[in-house]
């Protein structure tokens, strides 16, 4: 069910619900009105006749006189006063007077009791004539029951189809945001960022309104920035597999062609018989190998530097400015790293910004110097600062590369901070990191707890 309709359903079933307590309030106050003006009338009545043959000895007549007394009952609304004969048979009776609007029967016999009779006691001169009797009759007073109960449910009628109108129509300009929404959202699912919701009605839809377009609007960007994250990285990779084919090309193929050169010289010399020269030529194919072994590893440390952090953070930062340093032997490179390590995650943090900071560096600065400072404080915190005198930072370019976001990942990660800005003097770049204290790994705590237990 949906929600409109289950909170129509609800009001509805609340809106019964009172009229079911309504209608328990009004038959029991129906039933208590009815009886007490049924007792009233007795009461009255009964003083009436009472007060009409009280002065019995000045009548002349008395049958005439008791007569009379059942005609002043004439149209009461209440009583019925009949005159019984000595006999048991009614002489004379009063009519009671007719309802403009009579209550059904089902209704009279619900709410009203049996009717009550109550004997006069007359003086003995009356006693040849009869005796009179009075009696209820409540189908007047249920009449005016019955018509309260019609003019109250009338009210009660027209007022729940107000409030039923009023708050489906509430709930239907309501609800058609939600509806709104829910479509807004399954368009969003199916990748159409460009959906934006009406930023009105009431305050609490308003502010989900706002809130969904600006989460919208933040999903927009987040996708605009992977694919381009993307696409630098397909052109990252793409250069470093450029790299690593030039640097094949350079580097190993004419190693090779010199080994495949040696390697026939030494198969001719073998057929001339001139073995005294093969151990020379079997020389340079090994000095040729060991060359070849030693860009290869190069080229693995590239591929896979976090192998270098297991020999420490230390020499896998020298095994790196190495690499860099035979690529461009001009390159002065400053290194002030602890030997100690911090940690593996920490360690891996500290060379990837390295790493980065570097490449970055040499690849885009043009730099002549570039200095490595990793320090670390009293309190355990890490400081981080690779600067150099290249060209510096362009304009426009304040961080948005691959690399670069992968630095901030992995440094918000340990929840520290990174800036990269330009020199002051606007010639190079100054990369600084600051990492807080790692905290205590469990079995350390572990260990704490034990000790302070123990002391």
């Amino acid at each position: 069910m949906s929600l409109r309709g289950r909170l129509l359903v609800s009001i509805l079933a609340t809106l019964l619900l009172s009229l079911i307590a309504g209608g328990a309030f009004t038959y029991w106050h129906a039933v208590a009105k009815i009886e007490t003006e049924m007792n009233a009338a007795i009461v009255v009545g009964s003083r009436i006749a009472r007060n009409a043959v009280d002065d019995w000895e000045e009548a002349t007549d008395p049958a005439r006189r008791l007569a009379l007394l059942i005609a002043d009952f004439e149209g009461d609304r209440h009583l019925r006063a009949m005159l019984v004969g000595p006999d048991g048979k009614v002489v004379h009776a009063s009519r009671v007077a007719q309802a403009e609007t009579p209550a059904p029967a089902w209704l009279v016999s619900l709410l009203a009791a049996p009717a009550k009779q109550a004997k006069m006691d007359l003086p003995a001169v009356f006693d040849r004539f009869g005796t009179v009797v009075l009696q209820t009759d409540p189908r007047n007073e249920v009449a005016e029951v019955w018509s309260d109960m019609w003019l109250t449910l009338s009210v009660l009628t027209i007022f729940c189809a107000l409030v039923l109108a009023f708050i489906y129509w509430t709930l239907a300009t309501t609800i058609r945001p939600l509806n709104n929404l829910t479509s807004a959202f399954a368009r969003v699912g199916g990748g159409d960022y460009r959906e934006r919701l009406t930023e009105r009605g009431p305050r609490e839809l308003k502010r989900l309104s706002q809130s969904f377009n600006q989460m919208i609007e933040r999903l927009a960007r987040a996708e605009a920035q992977n694919k381009r994250l993307q696409q630098q990285l397909t052109s990252v990779q793409d250069e470093e597999r450029a790299d690593l084919a030039r640097d094949l090309h350079d580097e190993i193929g004419p190693l090779l062609f010199a080994a495949d050169v040696d390697a026939v010289a030494i198969e001719q010399l073998a057929k001339a018989g001139e073995y005294e020269a093969i151990p020379h030529r079997v020389g340079i194919i090994r000095d040729a190998i060991g060359r070849m072994q030693k860009h290869v590893r190069d080229i693995l440390g590239r591929l896979r530097s976090a192998m270098l952090l297991d020999v420490g953070l230390a020499h896998a930062i020298d095994n790196l400015v190495a690499f860099w340093r035979a690529h461009r032997p001009k390159l002065a490179v400053s290194v002030d790293v602890p030997e100690e390590s911090f940690g593996e995650a920490i360690d891996g943090t500290i060379y990837r910004i390295v790493q980065e900071s570097l490449s970055n560096a040499v690849r885009h600065g043009s730099p002549t110097a570039i200095s490595i400072v990793v320090k670390a404080g009293a309190d355990g915190s890490i400081d981080i600062r690779v600067t150099d005198d290249g060209g510096g930072l362009k304009a426009g370019n304040g961080g948005s590369g691959y690399g670069i976001i992968g630095m901030q990942e992995r440094v918000a990660t340990l929840g520290g901070r990174l800036d990269i800005s330009n020199n002051h003097d606007g010639q190079g770049v100054v990369v600084s990191a600051h990492l807080p204290a790692p905290a205590p790994s469990a079995a350390a705590r572990t260990y704490e707890t034990h000790e302070a237990t123990l002391q």
